[in-house]
């Protein structure tokens, strides 16, 4: 079994959970980090790779449409 740890912003939990939900991924929530992400760490076997990149780029698309309505 394989683990990743994402720092998930609060404001973006409710997606991020759901997303989690939908793949049926095993996760624990760590506590949190010093900017109040929350640390969920995610345990998956490796045919279910796919689906753990998937919340990678959900978080990479959260932090872009971030970006961009600071500019």
């Amino acid at each position: 079994m394989r683990t990743k740890e994402f720092e998930v912003p609060s404001d973006f939990i409710t997606e991020f959970a759901e997303a989690l939900a939908e793949h049926e991924l095993t996760n624990e929530i760590n506590g949190v980090n010093e900017e109040g992400d929350i640390l969920i760490e995610v345990s998956y076997e490796k045919q279910e790779r796919a689906n753990v990149f998937t919340l990678s780029e959900l978080l990479d698309d959260y932090y872009e449409s971030e970006e961009e309505s600071e500019e």
